[in-house]
């Protein structure tokens, strides 16, 4: 008690002010415009979904991305190999442009552009894929979207998953398998 005394005593005579603490108007305008975006963008993504055939897959309407375990399962190259030797009516569907599938491909290959997919996928080779004990899709690069994608329409159609070559192409040359077409 005395300790409180002592320093009421010692505090300044006159009145005292408070000062209240407030956010800085920058933040305010800067929380004001992401909320604004955020509203703007949920408004025109529902929007989107109501114009025909423009259909968002987060939006729970459209399209599900490919599924690993579902439309299709992922394989490495010696893994494909070994399964091409294995069971001899594997088919691999090579994805990429008709030039680059003409100068070097895996023996046997197939090429089959998902963007023509309605013309190239004829009855015969719809036919012989489903006949086959295993389907190989192989890309360009890396990148294997197509394929999954590719994976996605051909498991839809009522094929078993087919498997999707991890890293392309380019995975299979690297790891010194055989190849077919034009010697380099």
């Amino acid at each position: 008690m005395p300790e409180r005394r002592a320093r009421a005593a010692r505090a300044p005579a006159g009145p005292t002010t408070h000062r209240m603490v407030t956010f800085p108007t920058v933040s305010r305008s800067l929380l004001r415009d992401a909320l604004l975006y955020l509203i703007a963008a949920l408004v025109l993504g529902a929007g989107a979904n109501l114009v025909p055939a423009r259909h968002l897959a987060w939006w729970g309407q459209g399209l599900q991305p490919p599924t690993v375990g579902v439309d299709f399962q992922w394989i490495d190259a010696f893994a494909a190999d070994a399964l091409r030797s294995a069971l001899p009516d594997t088919v691999f569907v090579d994805t990429r442009t008709p030039e680059q599938h003409a100068k070097r491909r895996v023996p046997g290959a197939v090429q089959l552009a998902y963007t023509d997919l309605a013309h190239e996928l004829t009855p015969a080779l719809e036919s012989r894929l489903r006949d086959a004990s295993a389907v190989v899709i192989y890309g360009a690069s890396q990148e294997t979207d197509v394929e999954q994608l590719l994976a996605q329409e051909l498991h839809g159609r009522g094929l078993a998953p087919p498997h999707v070559l991890v890293s392309g192409f380019d995975a299979w040359e690297l790891s010194g398998l055989e190849t077919a077409g034009e010697t380099p």
